[in-house]
C-alpha cells in the first residue's frame, strides 16, 4: 500500500522556484544615530511566522477578513506591509492590492481625527486623504531600502505624511491671505487681539479667564494653540539667534516664520469670532 506523500506549503513555495514563505526578509535599512539595522516587533514577527506556515488561501484570508479591533489574531499594520511587498516581490499583483485595500480601510478614522486637529475646510481634508492614499501605496509598494520603516512603524510613517500635506495647506492659505487680512485692517484691531491674548497670562486666572482660554482653544488648531500658549503663557519668545535659547520654533520644530504665521491665524479668528 502506497503512503501519501504531502508537502508542506514551504517546501511547495520553494519548488515553485518562489522564496519559502517561513524565511522572513529581513531588513536593511539602518538607523541614523547607531548604524544599526531596523528590527520589527516581536509581535510583527510572530505573525509573520505564523501566517507563513500558512496556505496560500488561508494566509490571503487571515490577512483580509474583518477582525474585532482587540482580537489578538487580527493582523497589525506592519505584518500587512510585509505581506504587501512580499505578494507584490512574487508577482502576485492581485493579492498585493487586496492588503492595500484593507489597509486603506483603517485608517481613514485616525487621519480624519489628526486633520480635525489642523482646523482644514472638509474640501481640503478631502485632498489630503486622497494624496495620502497615492503616497501610501507607493511608499508601501517601493522595493527601496528608505521604504523599509513602513514595517517597522506605519504609523509613525502615515503622521509625517498626515503632517506634511496638513502644513503644506495652511502654507498655501498663508499666501492666500494679505498682510492687511491677518491683523485685520485697523491698527486698533489688532491691539484688540493682543489685548485678549495678553489676559490669557494672568497668572492668577480667574473663571472668565480659564472659559477664555478653552474657547480659544476649541477655535484653533493644535499648532495654533501651541504658539499661543507658548507666547502668552509660557512667556517663550518666537525665536533667536542663541542656539542655546529654549524658543517656540524649536519646540514646534518650525521656523520662525510659521510661529508668526500661526500666530497671525490666531489673531485672524479671534478678532472674526
Amino acid at each position: 500500500m502506497n503512503e501519501a506523500i504531502v508537502t508542506p506549503p514551504s517546501a511547495r513555495a520553494t519548488a515553485s522556484g518562489s522564496p519559502a514563505w517561513h524565511s522572513i526578509r529581513p531588513l536593511t535599512r539602518a538607523r541614523k544615530d547607531s548604524g544599526e539595522a531596523y528590527t520589527r516587533e516581536g509581535s510583527v514577527v510572530a505573525q509573520i511566522t505564523r501566517l507563513g506556515g500558512m496556505t496560500n488561501a488561508e494566509r490571503q484570508r487571515a490577512l483580509t477578513v474583518i477582525y474585532d479591533g482587540k482580537d489578538p489574531l487580527r493582523p497589525k499594520e506592519e505584518t500587512i506591509v510585509y505581506f504587501v511587498r512580499e505578494y507584490d516581490r512574487r508577482g502576485d499583483k492581485n493579492a498585493a492590492w487586496r492588503l492595500l485595500e484593507t489597509l486603506l480601510s483603517r485608517i481613514p478614522g485616525h487621519v480624519g481625527r489628526e486633520l480635525a486637529k489642523w482646523r482644514l475646510p472638509e474640501s481640503e481634508q478631502n485632498e489630503c486623504m486622497e494624496a495620502l492614499v497615492v503616497e501610501m501605496y507607493e511608499a508601501i509598494l517601493s522595493h527601496e531600502p528608505r521604504q523599509e520603516f513602513w514595517e517597522v512603524r506605519f504609523w509613525v510613517c502615515l503622521d509625517r505624511r498626515i503632517h506634511a500635506h496638513a502644513e503644506k495647506m495652511q502654507r498655501v492659505r498663508d499666501r492666500e491671505v494679505r498682510p492687511a487680512d491677518d491683523f485685520g485692517a485697523e491698527e486698533d484691531s489688532a491691539h484688540g487681539a493682543e489685548g485678549i491674548f495678553a489676559t490669557l497670562a494672568d497668572t492668577h486666572a480667574s473663571p472668565e479667564v480659564i472659559a477664555l482660554r478653552k474657547d480659544l482653544q476649541a477655535r484653533l488648531s493644535e499648532t495654533e494653540w501651541q504658539a499661543v500658549f507658548l507666547k502668552y503663557i509660557e512667556k517663550i519668545p518666537e525665536e533667536s539667534g542663541d542656539a542655546d535659547k529654549v524658543t517656540i520654533a524649536k519646540i514646534l520644530g518650525v521656523t520662525g516664520r510659521s510661529v508668526r504665521n500661526y500666530l497671525r491665524r490666531a489673531e485672524k479668528k479671534l478678532l472674526d469670532a
